[in-house]
């Protein structure tokens, strides 16, 4: 067994930057009652510059735009599109349960990015952050906010609050059921959802606000990208409430630690929202359970205590299996209940070691950090450490004194900021216009630190390639840099070859390909490696197959050494290098004409400084090649 555990995370190319990525997937947000949506795309870059590229699935929108490290760049849609009834980004509220086309949003970049979508509408903002690959998957639980009594009213009234759930596929084909659990049903009836779109097609299903999205599973057959939440929703002991919404990660990127921070809402309405992806799950916070076995889908709230003008209280969620967190509470200046939410990244290897962001215009925002305890002393902001700065405030968990919650305010927090520590941490962004609006969400990354690396190469790769190969038996080894002590290979697919795939142990970082016999050829396998942490990760090998009968050795059949600079030498040429080398030549009765150790030693027809008679000779070559010995024999015809 061979085990490669090497935990490096301050080298730089493994660095965690943010929810960084080149690749970006934007389900439609649903317009509220009210009027249309204004999408603002708003991006950062750690890199000097990035070239962006924004379109949707039909690109009847494709815009382009640079993007350059300290600066904002933002792309606004504020017009409303024929035959699309809203902007790009949004889906007008008369078209839920119906595929279309044009309304999701894909990003591709040159170098990574982090973007955000920013709603601006007067009666209901929010961000959503982006979370690039890491937002597509094929099984989801959503949430939405709980605490609701009622729908808007006032002026308003008769304008629906929503929950809704949207979605877009990757992938031709892609079938996609929503689950709502028991007692709650959508918009069309029903509490299930079955439908099948091509690529680039979206979805969206509502769900009124006197029922709970909270718990919903999404599954899939090919990868989709979902943006879940509410629109304008009243809130528990409050006037307003906007529900917000947040690009969701699949279940395979849950963990079971997570730190809440508390926001700017006053209590109740600072609440955590938890669901269960497996049976028998206990969840609890602060130490107290709030879940005791419970079942795949199974989900509650829980109301954080505390002072709204002091933010960045730690809460600790800890569960013994993976779940889904989510948070509930605002940005805005005042303490209003208007809300954002968000999906809370679990802390087990997870996090970024530099954040550069640059916040929305017009906006009061704050950021507030996850961070353990002892990497406090650490953390840079803005090339500083936070404890120069008294105005930062830090807040230790009183459960578990590992955890630190830090709270930058919109009156410190520079348009374009950076965070910066050697512990990996977590940034959620804040914000609110006045006391009118909240808007919440995380740009730290949400995958583990769980990456796969060729034994030979440190850096973090997504192939191995590898020499030649001969075997019977191919090893195909692979290293690991994990939190987590122990992994396990959960799958192996042959891409490309004939043969089998053989793991005797799923839980070293050895295996071997065995190829079928008389196969020769190009081979790729992609292997899946699961750590202790539930974090997956991919790695392939790529190689030639030889085979047993391998001969990269080529002999001239005739020579023709008569000095006219054609054919005059016997050569022998090899693909390979040859390590051992022995050429001897015979005329017809036995007897030796020519010998040589080297490779490059060429005959050329004479023997004792006298040519050789034409006619045929036979020549023995013995050698190591790196598939092992060979003997080749075979006959030259000598021409004049």
């Amino acid at each position: 067994m061979k085990k490669a555990a090497v935990f490096f995370f301050f080298i730089t190319s493994l660095v965690a930057q943010g929810q960084s990525d080149t690749y970006f997937v934007l389900p439609p947000l649903l317009e509220w009652e009210g009027g249309s949506h204004d999408i603002y795309l708003n991006f950062s870059t750690t890199s000097a510059s990035s070239q962006v590229w924004v379109y949707n699935s039909d690109t009847s929108l494709s815009q382009n735009i640079t993007v350059t490290s300290g600066n904002i760049s933002t792309i606004r849609f504020q017009n409303d599109v024929a035959g699309l009834l809203s902007t790009y980004g949004a889906r007008e509220l008369n078209w839920p349960n119906s595929k279309r086309y044009k309304d999701a949003l894909f990003i591709e970049a040159s170098n990574p990015i982090t973007v955000t979508e920013q709603i601006v509408e007067p009666f209901n903002q929010e961000i959503i952050t982006a979370k690039g690959r890491n937002a597509l998957g094929t099984e989801f639980y959503v949430a939405s906010q709980t605490l609701i009594t009622t729908t808007v009213s006032g002026s308003f009234f008769g304008y629906h609050g929503m929950h809704y759930i949207s979605v877009v596929a990757t992938e031709d084909n892609t079938e996609i059921s929503f689950k709502a659990r028991s007692g709650n049903i959508f918009t069309t009836g029903s509490d299930s959802v079955f439908f099948t779109l091509n690529k680039g097609q979206s979805w969206v299903s509502t769900m009124e606000d006197n029922r709970q999205l909270l718990g919903t599973r999404i599954t899939s057959n090919k990868p989709i990208a979902v943006t879940a939440g509410g629109n304008h929703l009243k809130n528990a002991s409050a006037n307003h409430g906007d529900a917000g919404l947040d690009q969701i990660t699949p279940i395979d990127l849950l963990g079971n630690k997570h730190v809440v921070l508390r926001g700017l809402a006053n209590h109740p309405n600072d609440y955590i929202m938890f669901i269960a992806v497996e049976d028998g799950t206990d969840i609890s916070i602060n130490g107290t359970s709030v879940l005791s076995n419970g079942s795949a889908g199974e989900s509650g709230t829980y109301s954080m205590v505390g002072i709204a003008n002091q933010p960045g209280k730690p809460f600790v969620v800890e569960s013994n299996n993976p779940i889904y967190v989510y948070q509930a509470t605002t940005g805005s200046l005042g303490n209003e209940p208007e809300m954002g939410m968000a999906q809370i990244p679990q802390v087990n290897c997870t996090g970024s070691n530099l954040i550069r962001y640059n916040r929305a215009t017009g906006l009061a925002t704050s950021a507030m950090v996850t961070i353990p305890s002892d990497a406090v002393s650490s953390l840079k902001y803005n090339n500083n450490l936070i404890s120069s700065n008294p105005s930062i405030t830090v807040q230790q968990s009183t459960y578990d004194p590992s955890w630190s919650g830090v709270f930058i305010n919109s009156n410190i927090l520079t348009n374009n900021f950076t965070l910066e520590c050697p512990t990996p941490f977590h940034v959620g962004i804040i914000a609110g216009q006045g006391n009118s609006t909240g808007l919440y969400g995380y740009i730290s990354g949400f995958d583990d630190q769980f990456q796969l690396y060729d034994p030979s190469d440190i850096s973090a790769t997504d192939i191995i390639y590898m020499p030649k190969q001969c075997a019977d038996t191919v090893p195909l080894t692979f290293a690991y840099n994990s939190c987590s002590d122990s992994i396990e290979v959960v799958s192996g697919v042959i891409n490309q070859g004939e043969g089998l795939l053989v793991d005797l142990n799923t839980k070293d970082t050895v295996l071997g390909f065995v190829p079928i016999e008389g196969f020769s050829g190009n081979v790729s396998i992609t292997i899946t490696v699961q750590d202790g942490f539930g974090g997956l990760e991919s790695i392939e090998f790529r190689f030639e197959y030889l085979g047993k009968d391998y001969d990269p050795i080529t002999v001239p059949n005739v020579i023709t050494p008569n000095a006219d600079g054609i054919n005059d030498l016997l050569t022998i040429q090899s693909d390979d290098p040859l390590d051992i080398f022995n050429l001897n030549i015979y005329n017809r009765w036995g007897g030796k004409v020519f010998k040589a150790t080297n490779q490059n030693d060429a005959w050329n027809g004479r023997m004792n400084n006298s040519d050789v008679a034409p006619g045929v000779y036979y020549y023995s070559i013995q050698t190591e090649t790196i598939c092992g010995q060979l003997i080749k024999t075979g006959a030259i015809h000598v021409l004049k």
